[in-house]
């Protein structure tokens, strides 16, 4: 049945249907600005408002209030508070370096693993002892020496004294 149609046929249709559905689009749709078009008067635009409702005033107020009573305020984690650029400040002009403690306590772990290994004693370790106070000469005045003194009396497998260890450092 549509091979009797040519393709000029089904266009010239389809325009004209078109055309008839604008024109019943716009007398039922945009009479009021075809009758001004007409008439040539300018089309009176208005400006978009939004439509006013009973519970704008409302709307406004709970937001605020939500905020307050709903989920309840912000609370920073635990530990973390708001300061100024002005209450920052650092305590000394020297850095203190944290890594210090750390690696003589690495270097001890190392001596008394040697130590294991060949059944050394005390003199082996004094002997060792000054490989890591020649490589680390801050330690001696370091605030921790203590910690790292308690740790060698804690893990030697023989007994050195606080005195010993004290001459060991200087």
């Amino acid at each position: 049945m549509l091979a009797q149609f040519t393709w000029a046929q089904f266009l010239v249709a389809a325009a004209v249907l078109t055309l008839v559905w604008y024109c019943l689009v716009i007398l039922l749709f945009y009479r009021k600005e075809l009758k001004s078009f007409l008439n040539g008067k300018p089309t009176q635009s208005k400006a978009i408002e939004p439509l006013p409702h009973h519970w704008d005033q409302q709307v406004d107020q709970f937001e605020q209030e939500a905020e307050d009573y709903l989920m309840g305020k912000s609370k920073m984690p635990e530990g973390v508070s708001v300061i100024s650029a002005e209450e920052i400040g650092f305590a000394d002009a020297k850095p203190q370096q944290l890594g210090l403690v750390a690696d003589v306590l690495e270097e001890i772990k190392t001596i008394f693993g040697i130590l294991v290994k060949e059944d050394g004693n005390k003199y082996d370790f004094v002997n060792l002892m000054q490989s890591v106070r020649e490589s680390y000469p801050k330690i001696a005045s370091h605030p921790n020496l203590d910690q790292i003194n308690d740790f060698i009396i804690s893990n030697a497998s023989f007994h050195i004294t606080r005195e010993e260890l004290d001459t060991l450092w200087y």
